[in-house]
């Protein structure tokens, strides 16, 4: 495994690592504030999102940041210092971000302020709960008794599940989901959140790395580690698992184009797009790159997709080709947003970059 696959395989996929479990037995993260930094701009950046006009940075120690235009950015007031992996504006008003120790946080001013719904240790408490009522209603169910086992394994982990992404179909109600197969959903804003593992195929509880949208409505996908791939359905709370996927590696993106397909990208680099909820899957011609770690589709329909040690592809045909840009990223990119003005914006280790595309 080249050098560029380790540090993703020990910074990305696995942000889920040992390191979490030392980092939150120093210190207390979930009760303590996000301090307060001039350089957070400038810190590591985990997630870059842009919703109805405004633009969000979520990163390291519970960074939350906000900007109108894409050059100054306000840090805004969280309670937790958990690191912070993604973020999700439904309205613009109402918003979540999720991340370490399995935290949920809520937003009802626009992402100014910041409060805590959820955390890794009510996961395990109250999942355990949940199973533990379905197994004594359902007694000839054998799946409840197995998941009442994996809460208490949950429990005994303490807050160490980080959520990797939170998805809102409306303001009600909404997705988040991350490693060892995580999910919850609400339906009530976020006054509560319940697991859903046992209405999804992913009996190895591989990790879930990101969502897109489906055509069909309450539809969605996710896709993830080892080559998950389920459909998912809102209505009736529901995954299911594709077989046929052709790459046994973890994807650590997914992405709707404008003509309904669905791209993947992942580990070394590689590339899978499907017309057909994943029936049939075409390699995509790209060139050769690090592993892709974010793709976004433009407000002009094209695609962008971004290599962990910086390069930056671009489609015009809906994902059945990338040629790379000449633009240069300073250090490592985790993520990528349209900006203004024909502009990307790409974070990292380094902060976050504002890059001119090409006219």
């Amino acid at each position: 495994m080249k050098l560029r696959e380790l540090l993703l395989a020990v910074v990305l996929a696995l942000t889920v690592a040992p390191w979490s479990v030392s980092y939150a037995a120093e210190y207390d993260v979930l009760e303590l504030p996000a301090v307060p930094s001039e350089l957070a701009s400038e810190s590591l950046i985990f997630a870059i999102k842009n919703y109805h006009g405004r633009y969000f940075a979520v990163g390291h120690r519970g960074h939350i940041l906000y900007s109108e235009d894409a050059e100054t950015w306000t840090q805004a007031q969280v309670p937790v210092r958990s690191s912070l992996l993604d973020i999700d504006f439904p309205t613009p008003e109402q918003g979540w971000a999720v991340g370490h120790e399995g935290v949920i946080l809520h937003s009802s001013d626009g992402g100014k302020t910041w409060a805590k719904q959820f955390d890794g240790i009510r996961y395990g408490q109250e999942g355990r709960a949940l199973y533990q009522r379905l197994a004594e209603e359902n007694p000839d169910n054998d799946l409840y008794p197995f998941l009442v086992e994996e809460m208490d394994f949950a429990i005994s982990q303490g807050a160490d599940k980080p959520l990797f992404r939170v998805n809102f179909h409306t303001d009600k109600w909404g997705h988040a989901a991350g490693a060892y197969g995580m999910i919850l959903v609400t339906r009530d804003g976020g006054e509560s959140w319940q697991p859903v593992l046992h209405n999804m195929e992913n009996d190895s509880f591989y990790h879930y790395f990101d969502f897109a949208d489906l055509p069909a409505d309450g539809q969605f996908f996710l896709s993830g580690e080892a080559g998950l791939f389920l459909i998912g359905d809102i209505n009736t709370e529901s995954g299911v698992a594709v077989e046929n996927v052709p790459w046994e590696g973890s994807f650590f993106t997914s992405v709707d184009t404008a003509d309904g397909a669905i791209l993947m990208g992942g580990l070394r680099g590689r590339m899978f797009r499907t017309a057909d909820l994943g029936e049939n899957w075409v390699a995509v011609e790209k060139p050769a790159t690090s592993s892709i770690v974010d793709s976004i589709r433009l407000g002009d329909g094209s695609l962008v997709a971004v290599g962990m040690a910086g390069e930056i592809l671009h489609s015009t045909d809906n994902g059945f080709n990338f040629s790379r840009l000449p633009l240069k990223s300073d250090g490592l990119v985790f993520t990528v947003a349209e900006g203004p003005q024909g502009s990307l914006l790409v974070g990292g280790p380094n902060g976050i970059q504002k890059l001119q595309l090409p006219q």
